[in-house]
């Protein structure tokens, strides 16, 4: 196989002789298919992305893509983050392990007037030795779902800080997994005078996650999933290999 520039269009044709196969577009089967883009701007747009670069203005100023494309193309990447992360699910912790747990709730008015939505919660945590997190858009956070995300995403063995909320109080009493809980009292202290715990780390997530929101201008209720897989891919792997874990991640990437 050769790859050709064929009126104006990449394309892979075979060499040899007795092969029937035409010429097919390199797009073909992929992500990219039906994109007018240049090949050249998607790559581009592609390694702002992984610089994080990708805002309506950066796009129409510096790469001469307008605001409905920018959106489009976000989206993409974010769906090939969810697709991995649902591929390689996060998993965190275990013994010898601290792993803080915390809510956060997330509203946004429509348009930015009016009056707001129900509130939207975000359960999560992130393991203080690796730096790891693993995020939730819960519908509720009663001690079922989160008790069910905390066995999903936290090994066995793992010492767990959180604060009082009532949800946690079985945390330590879940069969099968030997969580050792600790607690702080947020509305006394922000580290406990006794054990030392603290729950700081997780906060700090909320805090970057929150910016980055505001950065983004909100975000949409329906797409806080994907917003939220973008952030946990970008925790998991090092700044410097975002371009290149991103293009390996989209080459993997199922096309429905």
């Amino acid at each position: 196989m050769e790859l050709k520039e064929m009126n104006g269009c990449a394309k892979w044709r075979c060499n040899k002789s007795s092969c029937g196969q035409e010429n097919v577009t390199v797009r073909k089967n992929t992500w990219l298919e039906g994109s007018k883009l240049p090949l050249t701007k998607i790559i581009i747009f592609i390694y702002s992305w992984a610089k994080d670069y990708t805002s309506s203005n950066y796009c129409n100023d510096e790469i001469e893509i307008n605001k409905d494309t920018a959106v489009d193309f976000n989206n993409y990447l974010r769906e090939v983050c969810a697709e991995t992360l649902l591929k390689t699910p996060m998993v965190i912790g275990g013994p010898d392990t601290t792993v803080e747990i915390d809510e956060t709730h997330f509203s946004k008015r429509k348009y930015n007037r009016g009056r707001e939505l129900p509130e939207q919660w975000v359960f999560g945590g992130v393991c203080r030795e690796t730096k790891e997190c693993f995020l939730y858009a819960v519908p509720r956070r009663n001690a079922e779902t989160l008790t069910q995300c905390i066995k999903r995403s936290i090994r066995p063995g793992t010492t767990i800080i959180s604060d009082l909320w009532k949800a946690y109080d079985g945390i330590s009493l879940l069969d099968g997994y030997n969580y050792k809980h600790c607690t702080v009292n947020h509305s006394e202290n922000f580290v406990d005078p006794k054990t030392g715990a603290n729950t700081q780390a997780v906060e700090s997530m909320w805090h970057s996650l929150k910016m980055k929101k505001k950065r983004q201008g909100g975000i949409h209720r329906q797409m806080i999933d994907s917003y939220l897989c973008e952030f946990v891919w970008r925790k998991r792997i090092e700044k410097d290999q975002y371009f290149e874990q991103i293009l390996l991640d989209i080459s993997n990437f199922d096309v429905k």
